[in-house]
């Protein structure tokens, strides 16, 4: 336990995989610009916009910056942003996820959270979905 502590890089990769783990699953929307669901699933993730727009990829995490980061590269989706990567920032609580990611293609992350009456970056804030119970 010692060099974990000692060794930024060890500290960095075990704090990426806690996070990874925690991030695996069904995301629904709370609040935000844009109504949206998110799914994570190994490396993968899936943003299904309420408009429609689906954007599909992978995605690294770097949990050690402030705020954490989180690169997504965009394989299917928008022909503007397909090939693309958007730098993140999000904030992990949980069941609850803080999630802003920065236009695809634009080489600026964002420094802090916006506020909510921000109405220039897409800020969202989801919950997991936990399954339902099956009444029989």
């Amino acid at each position: 336990m010692a060099t974990l502590l000692l060794d930024p890089d060890l500290f960095k990769e075990s704090a990426a995989r806690k996070d990874k783990e925690s991030l695996q699953g069904t995301w629904e929307f709370v609040a935000g610009l844009r109504e949206a669901q998110l799914l994570i699933a190994g490396d993968h993730f899936t943003v299904r916009f309420k408009t429609g727009e689906i954007y599909v990829g992978t995605y690294h995490l770097d949990p050690s910056r402030k705020p954490k980061a989180m690169d997504l590269a965009i394989t299917e989706g928008p022909e503007r942003h397909r090939g693309k990567t958007s730098l993140a920032i999000y904030d992990l609580d949980g069941d609850h996820l803080i999630w802003c990611p920065a236009e695809p293609g634009v080489g600026d992350r964002l420094r802090a959270f916006p506020p909510e009456e921000d109405h220039k970056h897409l800020c969202l804030i989801f919950r997991r979905d936990r399954p339902r119970p099956v009444i029989l």
